[in-house]
């Protein structure tokens, strides 16, 4: 994360003879609702700054683009001019037609003092995280939460939340990933659901700082497909690209992410359980080995975290000891009589397929879901954190394109074949080949998110915050390739099944 100068930046102080401060017209340090200064507002949106490139920026949608004659709203002690046009205060101003890729000019005079700043537009949603707080990972601090959605037909929503860093290896990168949680008050205690984006209210929410990925899109796309696979089964979350700021400083593009929780699931049952796979547990994940009883009294095992029940009101880690005991333990005949109580077969089979036309390299036994609604439901899967896929490993670098991955659980599963597992296996692939998983259709689904990240100069941005070297053109060819190689691939594969 950038260095954010939580002291006084930019602020143009006039003083009497007394020395009365008369006007601040830049302040990084929020009032005591976490709001910072006025700036420039245009049709009720705050243009963000950022301190280090002395740069506002503003979110804008289709529907405004042309003839764009915004209310305007400033500091009462200035006068502001945008390209040397001035702007009448408390008023509708006609801009014309706006560009997105085009830098404005500002002048912000105040008492005869001149301050040039610049404009741009984008066509993403924009994000403000306000706070007098330095962010760590846990506990959550304190902080204002705003977006600007693009389209004027979308208000502003702000909300005090709590916000911390996320993740684990990726808290070693300088730009950082957050989750936060909306509260009805300042009181962090006070936690509540909102919606953002036209979605389901939720409590918890990500930013996702996508920082290992030159595409800046696969795990969202990613998410995208498995959904698409299988609308009415599979579970996803569903994710926005935005703009993020925090205080007055860019922090570049982000995703705005759901979070896949019990809340998300809707599990409520005394019996429903979730659990997430964080790290590898030395093969335990993969089911290579169960070397104990399910704990009674820890929320973590073998690199499992346990996320419901909440583990402040009941550990319970017997369903997937049973499931482990099955897969590791129990005999070929046990397994095929008993697997279809354990696992959702159709679900499985499904995220066999996903797994390896992405090729997620770190998603076959951690960064994955298991969940039951109840004590009579199989466990079904959901993957997460699907930045290392598409040719390239979680640090970015590549991944070949003719590697099968598997684990216990699968190689048990096609070895012994419960239910004819192998055949109707080889039928999905062929079903969803001809339809999601074509290569036009695949070809066509990252086109328009390359396009929609690319329609403005956010990746510019991104590569002079960050110091990143993102060269989209040959991202999107590599993908491309290696896609159409891994299809190809896959496609002898299942038909030898």
């Amino acid at each position: 994360m950038k260095q954010i100068n939580l002291g006084t930046l930019l602020v143009f102080i006039f003083y009497a003879q007394s020395c009365y401060k008369e006007a601040v017209v830049f302040d990084a340090l929020p009032n005591n609702e976490l709001e910072l200064a006025l700036i420039l507002e245009l049709n009720d949106k705050d243009c963000f700054f950022d301190q280090a490139s002395n740069r506002l920026r503003y979110a804008i949608g289709a529907d405004s683009i042309q003839n764009f004659t915004p209310y305007v709203r400033f500091q009462d002690y200035s006068e502001v001019a945008i390209n040397h046009i001035p702007l009448t205060n408390n008023s509708l101003n006609n801009l014309g037609n706006i560009r997105l890729n085009e830098t404005y000019t500002v002048q912000i005079t105040t008492k005869g003092m001149v301050k040039e700043l610049t404009l741009s537009f984008t066509n993403l949603p924009m994000v403000q995280i306000v706070t007098p707080n330095q962010i760590i990972d846990e506990p959550q601090k304190l902080a204002r939460f705003t977006i600007n959605y693009s389209a004027d037909s979308s208000n502003t929503m702000t909300s005090f939340v709590g916000i911390d860093f996320r993740g684990g290896s990726a808290q070693f990168n300088p730009k950082k990933s957050y989750g936060f949680s909306f509260l009805k008050t300042m009181d962090l205690g006070s936690k509540t659901s909102k919606a953002l984006l036209g979605w389901e209210p939720k409590e918890d929410w990500i930013l996702d700082a996508l920082y290992n990925d030159g595409s800046r899109l696969r795990n969202k796309i990613s998410f995208e497909i498995w959904h698409a696979m299988n609308p009415l089964q599979h579970q996803a979350i569903q994710s926005k690209w935005v703009e993020l700021y925090v205080n007055n400083d860019c922090q570049g593009l982000y995703c705005l992410n759901e979070q896949m929780n019990a809340e998300q699931l809707n599990l409520t049952d005394s019996e429903a359980v979730l659990y997430k796979a964080t790290a590898w547990g030395d093969g335990a994940t993969t089911f290579e080995y169960l070397s104990s009883a399910a704990p009674l009294f820890v929320d973590v095992w073998d690199g499992w975290e346990q996320k419901y029940p909440k583990p402040k009101d009941r550990i319970h880690w017997q369903p997937l000891y049973e499931l482990r005991d099955l897969i590791v333990h129990k005999s070929a005949l046990e397994f095929v009589r008993d697997i279809e109580e354990q696992i959702d077969l159709a679900i499985f089979m499904e995220y066999y397929i996903f797994l390896n036309l992405i090729s997620a390299t770190d998603n076959t036994g951690k960064n994955i879901i298991w969940a039951r609604p109840n004590a009579q439901a199989p466990f079904f899967i959901i993957p997460w954190d699907l930045d290392g896929s598409w040719g390239r490993f979680w640090d970015g670098t590549n991944s070949n394109a003719t590697t099968i991955l598997s684990n216990k659980l699968f190689d048990r599963l096609l070895a012994l074949n419960p239910n004819n597992f192998k055949g109707n296996l080889k039928r999905r692939w062929l079903a969803l080949r001809g339809g999601v998983l074509s290569y036009s259709n695949l070809e066509n689904v990252f086109e328009d998110s390359f396009n929609e990240i690319g329609r403005s100069d956010i990746l510019a941005i991104e590569n002079r915050t960050w110091n990143s070297r993102i060269h989209i053109q040959q991202e999107q060819q590599y993908i491309k390739n290696w896609t159409l190689t891994r299809l190809n691939f896959l496609d002898v594969y299942f038909s030898n099944l």
